[in-house]
C-alpha cells in the first residue's frame, strides 16, 4: 500500500503533467513525464516552464546524470508551490497519440480561422462556442478529406476546452492571419497525401528534381491549405511554385500553410525575393565522446541562430543518422534533411556511403561483466575511424562543446584506451550495452561525416559552404525547388 506522502507526490506530478499538456505538452503514461509533440528544444521547454508556473530557475539534467534515472530523455527540476526539486522528464512523442494529438491542433486552428473570417469581432472567449456554427464548421475539412459535421465539431470543441494554451495560440495566430490575408477562402483543408495540390506536385517532381525521392514536406511543408478556387492544372513544377507564390500574394488562389506553437507570427517563405545567406565559415561542433549528436556552426549573412543538428533519431546502432535544422528560440524543429540530400549536393554517394559503413553494432558485453569488446564488424569500423579520425582532427573544422574534453578523442587511436575509456563510462553512467551500442554508433557517424566534411574542404572551401548551406535550406524547406508558402508561429 501506498504512504500518504508518496500519494500526495504521485498527486503533486499529475497536477504538473496537467499543466504543461494544457500549454501544449503531450500527456504520457508515467505522471512525471511528458510528451513532446512538437519537438521543442530543450531551452524553450525551459522557458514554457518558467511561463506555466511561474518560476525562476529551471536546472537540466541530461540522461542519468543526477536525479535523472532516464537513459534517453533529459529532466527538468525546478521549485513549485512549495514543493522543492520537482522533476519532469521531456520524452519523445507519445506513440499512438502523436497523430491525433496533432490533426486536433491542425483541425482545430482551421476551426478558429474560419470562425474569425463569418466573425472577426469574436473575443478569444468566444471563440470555441462560435466553433459550433455550421456556417463555420462546414467548411473545415479534417484527415478524411471530408467536410466537418456537427459531431465532428464537438469533438474539436471539447478537445479545445481542455487545451487553452492552443486555443490561445490558434487566436493569436488567426487574428494576425486575417489581417495578412483579408479575404475569405472556399475551404480551410487539413494537409494529406490525397489532396490535389500534393498529389501534382508528386507527379512534376521527378522532372523538376532528377534522382532525388518525392518529399512532400521539403516541396511545401504545409500542414493546411486554404482554397479560393479549385486547382488548376500545371505541366511543370515550377509553373505550380509560381501558382503558389501568386496565391500568397494576392490573397487568393491555394494557399499552403506551416503551423507552429507561436504567439502570432506570420511569415512568408520562399517568396521571389528570398533571403540571402552567405556562408563565411562552417565548423561542427563536438562534445563528449559519446555523446550522439553533432550541431554544426554556421556564421554569415542571414545564418544567425541556425543549426543543422545530425544525431540518432531513434535507439537503434544500425539505423543512420539524419540531420534537423534548427534556429534558437524558435518553439519547434525547422524540419529534417537526409544524408542522400547531402550526396546530392556534393554529386555522389560518398557521404551515405562513408557515415552507412559504421552504423553497426560496435560493441558488446562479455557476458554481464562490465567488461566490453568490438565485434568482429566492430574491429572493421574501428579501423575506418583510425584512418578517420587525424582527418577530421587536422581539417580546422571542430569547434569544442563544453562537455568535450579533445583528449578522449585521441583514443580513438588506440583500441585498448578506447575500450577501457569506454567501460569507465558506461561504468560511471550506468549504461546498459545497448545504450553505449547505440552511443558508439551515432559518435562514429557523426565522425565519418566530419570526415566528409573536412575532405571536402580541403580541396574547396566555397563549395563546402554551399553544401553545408543547401543542407541548411533543405532542412527549412527552402531549397530552390521548394514551394512558396506561410507560417504561422
Amino acid at each position: 500500500m501506498k504512504s500518504f506522502s508518496s500519494h500526495l507526490v504521485e498527486e503533486s506530478k499529475k497536477g504538473i503533467q496537467n499543466k504543461l499538456v494544457s500549454a501544449g505538452m503531450a500527456r504520457h503514461s508515467k505522471s512525471e513525464r511528458v510528451g513532446n509533440p512538437n519537438k521543442i528544444s530543450d531551452s524553450d521547454f525551459i522557458e514554457l516552464i518558467k511561463k506555466t508556473f511561474n518560476v525562476d530557475k529551471v536546472t537540466k539534467f541530461p540522461p542519468l546524470e543526477g536525479p535523472n534515472t532516464s537513459s534517453t530523455y533529459p529532466a527538468f527540476m525546478f521549485d513549485y508551490d512549495g514543493v522543492p526539486d520537482n522533476l519532469v522528464v521531456l520524452a519523445g512523442e507519445v506513440k499512438g497519440r502523436g497523430t491525433k494529438q496533432t490533426e486536433e491542433q491542425e483541425v482545430s486552428w482551421l476551426l478558429v480561422l474560419s470562425a474569425l473570417y463569418h466573425n472577426n469581432d469574436l473575443k478569444q472567449d468566444e471563440i470555441i462556442e462560435a466553433c459550433m456554427n455550421s456556417a463555420i464548421y462546414s467548411r473545415v475539412y479534417g484527415g478524411t478529406g471530408k467536410a466537418l459535421n456537427r459531431n465532428g465539431a464537438l469533438g474539436l470543441v471539447q478537445w479545445m476546452s481542455s487545451q487553452p494554451a492552443w486555443v490561445e495560440s490558434h487566436y493569436k495566430q488567426a487574428s494576425k492571419w486575417i489581417k495578412t490575408f483579408p479575404n475569405t477562402p472556399l475551404k480551410f483543408v487539413k494537409d494529406s497525401s490525397t489532396n490535389d495540390v500534393v498529389q501534382l506536385a508528386k507527379k512534376l517532381f521527378p522532372d523538376a528534381v532528377p534522382d532525388q525521392k518525392y518529399d512532400k514536406d521539403k516541396w511545401n511543408p504545409a500542414d493546411v491549405w486554404l482554397y479560393y478556387e479549385d486547382l488548376p492544372d500545371y505541366g511543370k513544377l515550377a509553373d505550380l511554385n509560381n501558382y503558389l507564390l501568386h496565391s500568397i500574394q494576392n490573397s487568393k488562389g491555394i494557399i499552403g500553410v506551416s503551423l507552429k506553437l507561436g504567439r502570432g507570427q506570420i511569415d512568408k517563405i520562399n517568396m521571389s525575393k528570398r533571403p540571402v545567406y552567405e556562408v563565411e565559415d562552417f565548423d561542427l561542433k563536438y562534445g563528449d565522446l559519446f555523446a550522439q549528436n553533432v550541431p554544426t556552426e554556421y556564421d554569415g549573412q542571414g545564418l544567425e541562430g541556425y543549426t543543422v543538428m545530425y544525431r540518432l533519431f531513434d535507439a537503434k546502432a544500425t539505423s543512420l543518422i539524419r540531420g534537423e535544422a534548427q534556429k534558437k528560440q524558435a518553439l519547434a524543429a525547422q524540419g529534417k534533411v537526409f544524408l542522400k540530400y547531402l550526396d546530392f549536393l556534393m554529386g555522389g554517394r560518398a557521404a551515405t556511403n562513408a557515415v552507412a559503413g559504421v552504423a553497426k553494432k560496435i560493441v558488446q558485453e562479455i557476458g554481464k561483466s562490465g567488461r566490453y569488446e568490438l565485434t568482429n564488424e566492430g574491429k572493421r569500423v574501428f579501423t575506418k575511424i583510425k584512418r578517420g579520425w587525424p582527418i577530421l582532427r587536422d581539417a580546422n573544422i571542430i569547434e569544442w562543446g563544453r562537455s568535450a574534453n579533445p583528449a578522449n578523442y585521441e583514443k580513438l587511436l588506440d583500441e585498448k584506451k578506447f575500450i577501457d575509456y569506454l567501460e569507465e563510462y558506461a561504468k560511471k553512467k550506468r549504461l546498459k550495452e545497448k545504450d553505449m551500442q547505440t552511443r558508439v554508433s551515432a559518435r562514429f557517424q557523426t565522425i565519418m561525416l566530419g570526415v566528409v566534411f573536412a575532405s571536402l574542404k580541403k580541396r574547396d572551401t566555397k563549395k563546402l559552404h554551399e553544401v553545408a548551406l543547401g543542407m541548411l535550406l533543405y532542412g527549412k524547406s527552402e531549397s530552390s525547388w521548394s514551394a512558396p508558402h506561410t507560417k504561422a508561429q
